[in-house]
């Protein structure tokens, strides 16, 4: 009776023994099978994602111009290169690799084309033109360049009112720049007045100047957009420790060309010298820190190409800190246009004030 029951165990553990050895086996094929699975699975995947990939990439990079589509400039004036930018939705902002090219020949009336190309990583281009045209002066200024001077505006237009004869109704404001556009004015830039004052270039006798003091909320809100719109372009000069010209909106501003910012000193715009004019502190600050002040409001507007005074308060030290400072043209609340004999650096100017006609506004131009 013992051998047969140890029979019977040893067949019960073959059983077993080979029970565990098939269950391995189909283990071993269904990890097999669906490890193989997975990775055509993960491959497909994978596949998926290039193809998406190679999809995406095929939109080209987008470029897109600053500064103004269409220059008309004057013989021998000057071309200010604003460039353009470029972005990619895989290689993001490319704007350093655009490729200008640019025949224009600023002594030689005529109209030329500035091209900008970008290519993306893949190999895709993009390109926008520029058009600028060279203009021949036939009919010269002879009387000198009314460069105008604005400070505020209101909106009449939708109920608002101003608070004194600085404050111009917007109204009147489309009026002025109806007339400019409709009898074909010349809005030369700063660099070409005072090239013109040396007696370098000429500009038509329909030239014209926009001025702003001060950087208003109303400059903003108001003329801005009509300088966009007429294609007109202004200057705003701004007290640069009150408007950082780094933002936003005046990046989007100075990008349109149309909007020139300029210097009404850095922190100069405030009394403290008693008996002089209004007492503009440019007239009696300490001298160095003057020159300091007006080269601090050069630095952060990149430019040096004009200013105006304060109140319209100069003296011969205000004169001399802004020939240190390195500024070419500076502008007082004097009546009258700019000629060529004048000190550059105390220029006149014709103030704009509410209240007058459309027809004494003619007869000052």
């Amino acid at each position: 009776m013992r051998v047969k029951k140890k029979l019977k165990i040893g067949s019960l553990f073959k059983v077993l023994l080979f029970l565990i050895l098939v269950g391995l086996i189909v283990f071993l094929v269904y990890k097999i099978v669906t490890g193989d699975n997975t990775k055509k699975n993960a491959s497909k995947e994978d596949n998926k994602k290039t193809e998406e990939k190679k999809d995406f990439k095929t939109k080209a990079p987008e470029i897109k111009l600053l500064g103004r589509e269409d220059y008309i400039i004057v013989k021998n004036g000057v071309y200010e290169e604003y460039g353009a930018t470029a972005t990619d939705d895989v290689d993001g902002d490319i704007s350093k690799n655009i490729k200008i090219d640019s025949k224009v020949k600023i002594d030689t009336p005529g109209e030329y084309k500035v091209t900008y190309t970008i290519e993306d990583s893949e190999g895709q281009k993009a390109s926008v033109d520029r058009k600028v045209t060279i203009i021949n002066v036939t009919d010269p200024d002879t009387d000198g360049i009314p460069v105008l001077m604005y400070h505020y505006f209101y909106d009449d237009e939708n109920g608002e009112t101003g608070e004194d004869a600085n404050y111009l109704a917007i109204s009147m404001f489309k009026k002025q720049l109806d007339y400019f556009k409709e009898n074909n004015y010349y809005f030369p830039s700063m660099k070409e007045l005072s090239l013109y004052l040396d007696g370098k270039i000429e500009l038509p006798s329909k030239s014209v100047i926009i001025t702003m003091d001060d950087g208003a909320e109303s400059n903003y809100r108001l003329a801005y957009p009509l300088a966009v719109q007429y294609k007109i372009p202004m200057v705003m000069f701004v007290v640069t420790s009150w408007t950082d010209i780094s933002q936003p909106l005046q990046q989007e501003m100075k990008n349109t060309g149309y909007i020139i910012f300029q210097s009404h000193t850095h922190d100069m715009h405030q009394g403290g010298c008693s008996g002089m004019k209004h007492g503009a502190l440019i007239q009696c600050i300490n001298y160095e820190q003057g020159v300091a002040d007006m080269s601090k409001s050069k630095e952060l507007l990149g430019s040096g190409d004009s200013m105006a005074y304060p109140c319209g308060d100069y003296n011969d030290q205000a004169l001399n800190i802004l020939k240190e400072a390195g500024f070419e043209l500076a502008f007082t609340v004097d009546f009258g246009k700019a000629k060529r004999g004048d000190n550059k650096l105390a220029l006149p100017r014709v103030r704009v004030s509410d209240g007058n006609s459309l027809d004494y506004f003619i007869g000052c131009l």
